[in-house]
């Protein structure tokens, strides 16, 4: 019966599509936008005032709604102003705001996620071939941000700076953002031509616009679609060398037994722009003091969890060697990367092992681009770790109209003197031209060649993803052999096979509705082993979804899930589910409150069977914004299951609070708990930035553990203070 209910299900998705994926979309795309950016000799001053010098800019618009009317001209218009010398580019924003006390203004902190918040945001991709470009962001209050993308902007990567320039004002009837952006910090073809696009989000009534390819199916990174700009020659660089060391003090403490510790230490990076296109760094000591805490997690699953890179050396460039299945925009989970980064640097129990030193070389010559990583890392006898050196190679050919062919070759092994190498290839295709809307195409093929197993595994996989505007569909495959083992890379599940699907179908009501679109979803998934037998399965069927205009979402999800467990399995220490094939099913309801209001937050309930038992899962979440100085968040996670092995509950809290002086000096204070591993750890991070690349850092680390009976005592803590100071010339 179950079995009949999805097929009926699918198939409503896929009919109530036909008819929008047959529809000719050229009345959105129209000819690409052009603009010649002219050169100026007055330099306009950054704060947010308008001044006579841009009257000789290139003025860009009108701007075209994306959403919530896609395709026509927005009500309250935006202009860009571009203008530029030989060292710097200048962007201005006037943009329209009748209303500005309804404007959502909570951000202004350095790299902050802009979820709600009115902003403006655009992208250039300076060699106009779709596979890097460069994401700026800047919000109504101040904050600044920036991203490098990949792959027409199906990778995005968030964590990655440069330096530059903003200044916002908000005015009577308007607010004016003005930018300053070097060249340096750029890389960049030298034929003048740079594809761009901009993009302002208006947050009171959650409108999107944009200059170029305004439709749904497309984000401003897609450049593919988006416009022309010329005029970019004769740039000065300088010399493309920058310095940045760093000096850093440290007081520790460890408990049990009492071991107290104060060091100082330093190091840095040099930076070398060999050309506009190909830039090199060398590193020594490097250190990672700064980096955010990951998020607390319990795993309830027989495979391993994925923690994202969050460490700045390693996001820099970090587009340039990613290979094997795109993970960007909440695609899911991680099950096959060839090449993970957070192998390097890091012991399996999270301890930071020392690199001693490290080499990159990234950009392109011509249609090539490349990533090359050479790291020395020092051994960490306490777990067992030798010295290492770890070699990565990417390199990824342009054969243009959005295909690329590429390969991976990694050397070395950070847990063993043995060694391990993988060698790969893969083909990308990106289009938004011959399908109506956008079209991406992934495949690979590698192998690794292992010393310790003595033994040579594959694994390959492929995916095509088709979305329009109000339709996503993808399919694809992955499987890996029980023997592939990259050493600098994350495997979930080896010796398995998975196949994957997803038709999502967003209808929208008339004009007048409350309700901006609906959203109904179909997401099987299979995971086998390599003779083709059944391991798992889930399925997940939102029956129902509604999206309003003021931001709040409601859904309800059905989940058919299976698992074959040849072994049995604990969950938790105390609970233990014996070995057997299940089949259980769930049921979800989940409702968000709109984070354009100063309380925002989301509530989620799901009940149902669970393997020889039943679960339920709560999530909670409430955040206060009063402003864009403050923001408090409490989360709540808990899972309760009742199993004949055992019943368990498992319960993860999170607590954030920050405030932010200016756009450049922060302080962000983070609490977990969990009832797992019974520690609260605190990290509270304080930035202040100078300028972009002279930045002092103030990182304290506490951990308290609770014994059975409730007593806490403390355990580590550290306290680091970092500066770190860059030197162009």
């Amino acid at each position: 019966m179950w079995l009949r209910t999805v097929f009926l299900w699918a198939g409503l998705v896929v009919a109530g599509s036909s008819q929008e994926v047959t529809q000719d979309p050229a009345s959105f795309r129209g000819s690409k936008p052009k603009a010649a950016v002219p050169w100026t000799d007055t330099v306009p001053l950054l704060d947010g005032e308008w001044e006579p010098a841009w009257e000789k800019a290139a003025v860009l618009g009108p701007f075209i709604e994306v959403d919530p009317e896609e395709g026509i001209v927005t009500e309250h218009q935006s202009r860009v102003y571009l203008m530029r010398n030989r060292s710097h580019l200048f962007v201005a924003l006037v943009a329209e705001e009748p209303e500005p006390e309804s404007m959502v203004l909570q951000n202004m902190r350095r790299d902050a996620f802009l979820n709600d918040d009115d902003r403006f945001e655009f992208v250039f991709d300076t060699f106009h071939d779709t596979r890097t470009a460069y994401f700026f962001q800047v919000s109504a209050a101040g904050s600044r941000g920036d991203a490098l993308l990949g792959d027409n902007g199906s990778r995005f990567n968030k964590r990655w700076d440069t330096y530059w320039d903003a200044k916002v004002k908000i005015h009577s009837d308007r607010w004016i953002a003005e930018i300053a952006i070097p060249f340096r910090a750029l890389a960049f073809d030298s034929d003048g031509l740079w594809w761009a696009n901009f993009e302002r989000y208006r947050g009171s009534t959650r409108t999107r616009s944009r200059w170029a390819g305004a439709q749904r199916a497309l984000r401003v990174g897609n450049t593919s679609a988006a416009g022309e700009l010329t005029g970019f020659q004769d740039l000065d660089q300088g010399l493309g060398i920058e310095v940045v060391p760093y000096v850093k003090v440290r007081a520790s403490h460890r408990e049990n037994p009492d071991h107290r510790n104060f060091i100082g230490t330093g190091g840095g990076e040099i930076n070398w722009n060999i050309t506009p296109q190909l830039a090199g760094s060398f590193t020594m000591n490097t250190d990672f003091a700064e980096t955010e805490a990951d998020a607390r997690r319990v795993n309830l699953s027989r495979f391993p969890l994925f923690f994202p890179e969050k460490r700045d050396f390693f996001l820099q460039d970090s587009n340039l060697f990613e290979f094997g299945p795109r993970q960007g925009f909440g695609r899911g989970g991680v099950d096959v990367l060839p090449f993970f980064s957070r192998r390097i640097g890091l012991a399996p129990s999270g301890s930071e092992v020392p690199i001693e030193a490290g080499a990159r070389l990234a950009g392109r010559v011509e249609d090539l681009s490349l990533g090359m990583l050479a790291v020395r890392t020092e051994g960490l006898p306490g777990e067992s770790l030798p010295d290492g050196e770890l070699f990565v190679a990417r390199p990824s050919y342009h054969l243009g109209s959005g295909l690329n062919v590429g390969g991976l070759f990694t050397h070395g092994n950070p847990a063993s003197n043995k060694g391990n190498t993988v060698t790969g290839a893969d083909v990308r295709y990106d289009s938004t031209d011959w399908l109506p809307g956008n079209f991406s195409f992934t495949a690979f093929m590698v192998r690794s060649d292992d010393d310790t197993l003595r033994d040579r595994g594959w694994a390959h996989g492929a995916s095509a993803t088709l979305k329009t505007s109000n339709h996503y569909f993808s399919l694809g495959t992955l499987s890996s052999q029980g023997a592939f083992e990259p050493a600098l890379g994350f495997v979930r599940r080896p010796g398995e096979r998975n196949h994957t699907a997803a038709a999502d179908w967003d209808p929208r009501p008339g004009n007048g509705s409350s309700v901006r679109n609906y959203a109904l979803r179909f997401r099987p998934s299979v995971w086998t082993d390599l003779s083709g037998e059944v391991q798992s399965y889930s399925i997940r069927m939102q029956f129902f979804g509604i999206y309003w205009h003021d931001g709040d979402e409601f859904t309800l999800n059905y989940y058919l899930t299976g698992d074959r467990l040849d072994s049995s399995f604990s969950p938790v220490s105390n609970s233990r589910i014996p070995a057997g094939e299940y089949d259980w099913q769930s049921l979800r309801a989940e409702y968000e409150f709109s984070e354009a209001r100063p309380l925002s937050g989301e509530v989620s309930l799901q009940m149902g069977s669970w393997y020889n038992g039943h679960v339920g899962r709560f999530r909670s979440t409430v955040q206060w914004r009063p402003d864009a100085q403050l923001r408090v968040g409490l989360s709540y996670r808990e899972d309760r299951a009742h199993l004949p092995g055992g019943d368990f509950t498992t319960r993860v809290e999170v607590l954030n609070a920050d405030f932010t002086f200016n756009p450049d000096f922060s302080v962000e204070n983070l609490v977990q708990a969990d009832n797992q591993s019974d520690i609260v750890g605190l990290q509270s991070r304080w930035r202040y930035i100078q300028k972009d690349g002279r930045e002092l850092f103030l990182v304290l680390n506490y951990a308290w553990q609770e014994l059975p009976g409730g007593t806490i005592i403390p355990g580590s803590r550290d306290l680091t203070m970092k500066l770190v100071y860059s030197l162009r010339f």
